[in-house]
């Protein structure tokens, strides 16, 4: 998606001084906008409102941390090829510590949507005031989408650093984050004790639940607004939040109405296979994606940026001239190998046993032949090759020619399962011929989320067959099968076989189908704190390259990060750390 809006900075310099009084930061900066003259104008909100949806892939949350930096290390979707970072290593072995770099940036940019988002509001209530009637129903159109994006970089808090889920009715006492709904004025403002996790929740759904009236019956179709947050986003944000927060009455009512009335519906497979990588976006399946377009003037990892870096650290390996692998970026972490089982590949591994160098010319030709021919037989999960690129049996183009996909580069143990990323990973050539700024939209809620979460919120309700249903409908699209009806591959029961070999998914559909249909786009992890299952987990991946994986039951929650420690004497470091 096109859209050349960059007005983060604006959203910066008002941040600063709307936020300060004299007494409390003197910036002399004669290129700063005064107070007196911004915003006064929808023009002006408008403005603002394209700095709160850009931090969304600031360099801290989804230009380049989330997932890598985060969720996919704690959840053990990547392992690590790169040994250079010790807090890395520390975080894949879910020991990560207050000092930790990648977490230092996570929480203030993540602070940084809550501050720019209550910006915009405190700026909507003086715009507001004077606005003519002609105005003001666009000027609600923002509050609406202020109190979405609000409610969205809270979730991510409280569910990063919040000290529990509510589980099974029990967790809401404990510690969440900090609730701010205004911009500090002075440094006593900042001395915030942290409200607890139900609170922090509550205060989610009250914006949520106000963006939805706000945003009653509101859709974008325009080319230069698909991106905004409409009333189907709203709705199954809220449906998806009341399943964290295990109120299933209203989880059903939510889900069942985006489901029944919203329109959407899951797109074919061949559309499904490419949605990750910059081709169908805003199609049929998405409620909500965060929009990225190829930026060659600025890289990832940059609030200034239209793209996203995280690509440029899960980069692919592929053949080189020599038939010896070459990155095609900095090419940092690659799937667990652990995960290539649980999509049910047991075929043996591309190099002969006792291979001593990763040469293309050692691999074993009946290993790609029997590859080639499970996935024309759909014997292995078909979503494996959605989201990994198979070493010697895919391919990528790198300026302009098509290379075979290689070993991981830097994987000394050729008996490992060394595959490469493929969800957001750039098809059509390296990350570094693109800038570091892939383009890519991050699908951030889609139907088939919906589905299953309503599937899960049918169990705790009574009606276990309609649950089955709605897994089921997920599995025939990743069987490339007619959604709505009964097939072979469909569960016979919630208890009924999966193809993943460990007693975590093996005989549970519907935790299997979360995680497969979702590998690589940053939902797992939040699966595993709520369900209290990361024990199992780290029982079933053992070990990263770095080490053994150690498992202690206050690893759910992150630890808060020394400079807010040091910074807030009202806050209060998570147990365990």
């Amino acid at each position: 998606m096109k859209i050349l809006l960059k007005y983060t900075l604006i959203a910066t310099v008002l941040l600063v001084i709307a936020s300060c009084k004299d007494d409390f930061v003197n910036v002399d900066n004669p290129l700063a906008i005064s107070t007196s003259s911004y915003p006064t104008t929808v023009t002006d909100l408008e403005q603002l409102l394209a700095g709160v949806y850009a931090t969304q892939h600031a360099g801290g949350i989804f230009g380049r941390a989330m997932g890598p930096y985060s969720t996919h290390l704690w959840d053990h979707t990547t392992d690590l090829s790169w040994q250079g970072s010790p807090n890395w290593i520390q975080m894949g072995q879910n020991n990560a510590l207050p000092s930790d770099n990648f977490l230092v940036q996570i929480w203030p940019d993540l602070w940084r949507g809550v501050q720019r988002s209550n910006t915009l509001l405190a700026g909507i209530e003086r715009v507001s005031a004077t606005a003519s009637e002609a105005d003001k129903a666009n000027i609600q159109l923002i509050k609406g989408q202020a109190l979405f994006l609000r409610a969205w970089y809270y979730s991510y808090l409280v569910s990063f650093w919040g000290e529990s889920f509510i589980v099974n009715g029990a967790g809401g006492e404990k510690m969440g984050v900090p609730i701010i709904t205004t911009a500090a004025a002075d440094l006593t403002e900042t001395q915030v004790s942290r409200s607890t996790v139900k609170e922090c929740w509550d205060f989610i759904i009250s914006d949520l639940k106000s963006a939805e009236t706000l945003l009653t019956g509101k859709t974008w179709t325009s080319a230069t607004d698909k991106h905004k947050v409409g009333q189907w986003a709203v709705k199954g944000f809220l449906g998806k939040v009341y399943v964290y927060t295990e109120d299933w009455a209203n989880a059903k009512t939510y889900l069942s109405n985006v489901i029944k009335e919203s329109g959407k519906s899951l797109v074919s497979f061949e559309t499904y296979k490419t949605m990750f990588n910059g081709q169908n976006e805003f199609n049929s399946e998405s409620l909500y994606e965060l929009n990225m377009n190829v930026d060659m003037t600025y890289a990832g990892a940059n609030d200034l940026s239209m793209g996203s870096m995280m690509a440029t650290l899960a980069g692919p390996s592929y053949v080189g001239a020599t038939g010896t692998p070459i990155a095609s970026a900095w090419s940092n972490v690659f799937p667990h190998s652990k995960n290539i089982a649980r999509f049910g590949f047991n075929l043996g591994h591309y190099f002969p046993a006792g291979t001593t160098t990763a040469n293309i010319s050692n691999v074993d030709q009946s290993y790609v032949t029997k590859s080639i021919t499970a996935r024309a037989t759909k014997t292995v999960d078909p979503r494996l090759w959605v989201a990994c690129l198979q070493p010697y049996v895919d391919s990528m183009v790198v300026a302009g020619a098509k290379k075979p996909i290689s070993h991981f580069l830097d994987i000394t143990e050729l008996d490992m399962e060394a595959w490469s990323f493929r969800k957001y990973i750039n098809l059509a050539g390296t990350e570094l011929e693109i800038n570091r700024a892939n383009g890519s939209n991050i699908l951030w809620l889609r139907l088939a989320d919906i589905y299953l979460l309503y599937a899960e919120t049918l169990t705790h309700t009574g009606d276990n067959p309609t649950a089955l249903e709605y897994i089921n409908k997920v599995k025939r699209r990743a069987y490339n099968l007619p959604v709505d009806a009964p097939s072979a591959v469909d569960y016979k029961s919630l208890t009924d076989v999966t193809k993943a070999p460990d007693n975590v998914l093996k005989n549970d559909p519907l935790k299997y189908e979360r995680w497969a249909e979702f590998f690589g786009e940053f939902n797992w992890w939040f699966d595993v704190c709520r369900w209290k299952i990361g024990d199992k987990e780290a029982a079933y991946y053992q070990k990263i390259r770095g080490g053994t994986i150690q498992w202690d039951a206050t690893d759910y929650a992150q630890p808060i990060p020394i400079n807010e420690i040091n910074a807030n004497t009202n806050m209060r470091q998570n147990p365990g750390y």
